[in-house]
C-alpha cells in the first residue's frame, strides 16, 4: 500500500495532520487504529504497513520533520 495523499505538516497540529492522512488514505483507519495515538507510535505502526516510511527515531521527537519526510517519500 502506498499513501496517495500526504499533506504538508507546516501549519497543522499533529491531530489534524493525522486525521487528514487517514482521511485521504482510508485503508489506514482499519489498520492503524489511529485516533488519539501519539505521533511516534503512529509512525512505528505505519512502518509496518508501508516499509519505506521513514523511521521516527531518526527525527529527534519532531513530528513535523518526520511528517515532511513522509510527504517526500510518498510524493507522486
Amino acid at each position: 500500500m502506498a499513501l496517495t495523499t500526504v499533506p504538508d505538516p507546516s501549519y497543522m497540529t499533529w491531530e489534524k495532520w493525522q486525521e487528514t492522512v487517514v482521511g485521504f488514505n482510508p485503508e489506514l483507519g482499519n489498520q492503524l487504529f489511529w485516533q488519539g495515538m501519539r505521533w511516534d507510535e503512529f509512525a512505528r505502526r505505519l512502518t509496518l504497513i508501508e516499509p519505506k516510511t521513514p523511521r521516527p527515531e531518526f527525527f529527534k521527537g519532531d513530528w513535523r520533520k518526520w511528517a515532511a519526510a513522509v510527504k517526500l517519500v510518498f510524493a507522486v
